[in-house]
C-alpha cells in the first residue's frame, strides 16, 4: 500500500503527465467532434445527398459512445505506451530505482506498486475523454436543436472497461520497452515505431501474405480494434490515421488477447528488474 501511494504522489507531481492527459482530451475532440462538425456545418455538398443527417446523428449524444471508441486502439494507444515508458523508464534515467530498491521494500513489490499505481492512472485518461465526448456532443444537440437521447448505459460501461484494458496493454508493452533499454528516449522511439509502423505495416499486408494475416491476429491494434468494433464502433478501411485493415477477432479472443498482453509484458519486465542491474542507459 506504500508503494501504491508513493507512486500516484509522485504521478501527482509530474508534469509530464497532466501534458499528456491534456493533449490526449484535445486530440480525440478534434478528429472526432470538432473537425466532423466543421465540415457538417461548412460543406454544402453534404445536403443534396443526405450525408450532412448521417453526419449529425453520429455526433449527437446517444452515439457519443461509438464516435469515440475509434479514438483509442490509435491514438489513445500511442499516449497510453508513453505513459508506460515513462513510469518506468524516467526512475532508471534518474537513477532513482538504486534507492528505492535499497529500502525494506522488494523488487517485485516496488515493480507491483508502480504498476498497480499506472493502472490507476490510466482510469481518468479513459474517463475524462468519455466525459468530454458527451459534453461536446450536448452542445452540438443544443446548438442544432436536436433531442437528447442517453446510450444504454450497459453500453457506455462496457466501452469504459474496453478502453481501459485497450490503455492497459498498450501501457504495459511500454513498460516492457523501458525495462529492457532502461531509459526513456530509446523506449519511446522504438514503442512508436513498433506502434505505428511495424504493426500498421503487419496488419495492411496481412491481406496479400498469409504469413502476416496469421500474425495479425496476434497483434494488439488487432485486438483493440476487434473489440472497439464489437461495441458498434466504426472503424476507418481506407488510408489515414485510425485505420485498420485485418480482419476483427471474436470479443473474447481480443479480451483474452489484451489480457494476455499485461501478464506476458509486466512478467517479462519483473522479471528483468528481479535479476538485472538497474542503472540506466538514457
Amino acid at each position: 500500500m506504500n508503494s501504491l501511494l508513493a507512486q500516484l504522489l509522485l504521478v501527482r507531481k509530474r508534469k509530464a503527465y497532466w501534458t499528456l492527459l491534456g493533449f490526449w482530451i484535445v486530440l480525440p475532440m478534434l478528429f472526432s467532434y470538432l473537425l466532423p462538425y466543421f465540415a457538417f456545418t461548412s460543406d454544402s455538398n453534404f445536403r443534396p445527398r443526405g450525408l450532412d443527417k448521417v453526419l449529425l446523428t453520429e455526433l449527437l449524444p446517444q452515439n457519443f459512445v461509438n464516435n469515440i471508441l475509434a479514438s483509442f486502439p490509435f491514438f489513445g494507444g500511442t499516449i497510453a505506451l508513453i505513459i508506460g515508458v515513462l513510469f518506468v523508464g524516467s526512475e532508471y534515467s534518474w537513477g532513482t530505482l538504486t534507492y528505492a530498491f535499497t529500502q525494506k521494500a522488494s523488487r517485485l513489490k516496488v515493480f507491483g506498486g508502480k504498476m498497480a499505481a499506472l493502472g490507476i492512472v490510466l482510469i481518468p485518461f479513459v474517463v475524462l475523454v468519455f466525459m468530454f465526448a458527451f459534453l461536446a456532443s450536448l452542445l452540438i444537440a443544443m446548438r442544432e436543436g436536436q433531442a437528447v437521447e442517453l446510450p444504454p448505459l450497459l453500453l457506455t460501461m462496457k466501452a469504459l472497461g474496453a478502453c481501459w484494458l485497450i490503455m492497459a496493454a498498450w501501457s504495459s508493452v511500454g513498460v516492457m520497452i523501458a525495462v529492457l533499454s532502461r531509459g526513456t528516449a530509446l523506449a519511446i522511439g522504438l514503442g512508436i515505431i513498433y506502434a505505428l509502423v511495424i504493426e500498421n505495416f503487419i496488419t495492411v499486408f496481412g491481406r496479400q501474405i498469409e504469413a502476416l494475416s496469421t500474425l495479425s491476429q496476434f497483434l494488439v491494434r488487432t485486438s483493440g480494434y476487434s473489440l472497439i468494433y464489437s461495441l458498434g464502433a466504426t472503424v476507418q478501411s481506407a488510408a489515414g490515421p485510425g485505420s485498420f485493415f485485418g480482419e476483427y477477432l471474436s470479443v473474447a479472443r481480443s479480451c483474452a488477447m489484451l489480457g494476455g498482453f499485461v501478464a506476458v509484458a509486466l512478467a517479462i519486465s519483473a522479471a528483468v528488474i528481479r535479476w538485472r542491474d538497474v542503472v540506466g542507459n538514457s
